[in-house]
């Protein structure tokens, strides 16, 4: 669906005859510093706690899935909260029989760290009626799991798999969980290729227009090196996964009651289309140069106006692609 109309102005008072000159665009969406507290590349799986289930059934289906994707050498946890590269969320519909038994369809919903659904898989099977409603498991899962999958096997084998220790009802779920774990090691572990990933969203930077001297080509240049270095692809192929981002400029010289102009104002118009031309957001950027300092080269003005502008439309990029099941970056 199309984003709603979005306008980010930067305003900067005219200047006195004798005041310092500011730095156009400068400061304007800068990212701060990245927390460093995962592993980045750590294949991380959080297992979500089902509801709608007693409690302790719930947890002991998220216990047994942590530690049959731990012996798989994936880094899981589900009582943690910290994110995962991935998360596997379980469905679960149950029945009671009059024996005593609870029959039990599980489907395992596998997604991305951005929320992406990358496949499912269900599974059946049946868990007696004093292990459903048995109390939670005891022990700690050492949920910590950010690490490594090589480290993890050697904390699961400390940890004696997360607080297992021959609970009746920890081995029934660890039977229900056997073959979900084992497609989960092959989807994450396996051959990368065979995952029904999402695509990746691409941007195409077209009709760069208007602006004096070299404006119209730095500025092109510049929000392209600003959206690759987010890892947001950029191709001027214009397909079903592109937003073209284009920007109008318009310099024009401020001139006081009497006398030369001083200065010239700024307005870059930057817009986001869909492939058949809809328009999906737009911004706009104002701001003050001494007059005639982009007459030739835009040079630094150029840099910090693409980087205020990717910055503030990486999240309407991101909306974009959510509505359209696209990835923003593609996976590594």
């Amino acid at each position: 669906m199309a984003l709603r109309f979005l306008t980010i102005v930067m305003l900067v008072g005219l200047l006195a005859a004798c005041g310092q000159l500011p730095r156009p665009f400068e400061g304007a969406g800068r990212e701060g510093n990245p927390e460093l507290l995962d592993v980045p590349d750590a294949q991380t799986v959080k297992v979500d706690i089902a509801r709608d289930l007693p409690d302790g059934a719930a947890r002991h289906l998220a216990r047994a899935m942590v530690r049959t994707l731990r012996a798989g050498d994936i880094a899981a946890y589900s009582e943690d909260p910290s994110p995962g590269k991935y998360v596997l969320h379980p469905n679960v519909t149950a029945r009671l029989d009059d024996g005593g038994q609870a029959h039990v369809d599980v489907t395992w919903l596998l997604y991305n760290d951005q929320g992406l659904a990358i496949d499912s898989m269900s599974n059946t099977g049946q868990i007696s009626a004093q292990s459903w409603f048995a109390g939670g498991p005891t022990g700690s899962e050492d949920g910590s799991m950010n690490v490594p999958p090589d480290i993890a096997r050697k904390v699961s084998r400390l940890s004696n798999g997360g607080g297992q220790q021959d609970d009746p009802a920890a081995l029934e779920f660890d039977q229900l969980v056997k073959a979900p774990a084992a497609w989960v090691v092959t989807k994450i572990s396996g051959d990368r290729p065979s995952m029904a990933m999402a695509k990746p969203l691409k941007v195409a930077l077209v009709a760069f227009a208007g602006a004096p001297g070299d404006g119209n080509e730095a500025l092109k240049r510049s929000a392209r090196a600003f959206l690759q270095a987010k890892r947001i692809t950029v191709d001027d192929d214009i397909g079903p996964q592109t937003i073209v981002l284009s920007a109008s400029i318009t310099v024009q010289p401020v001139k006081k009651a009497q006398g030369t102009p001083e200065i010239d104002r700024v307005s870059i118009d930057w817009v986001l289309l869909d492939d058949s031309g809809h328009e999906l957001g737009q911004m706009t950027q104002n701001n003050a140069v001494p007059h005639g300092k982009l007459d030739q080269k835009w040079g630094s003005v150029a840099s910090l106006a693409a980087q205020a502008a990717v910055d503030a439309l990486e999240g309407a990029l991101g909306q974009i692609a959510r509505d359209r099941g696209l990835l923003l970056r593609p996976d590594k």
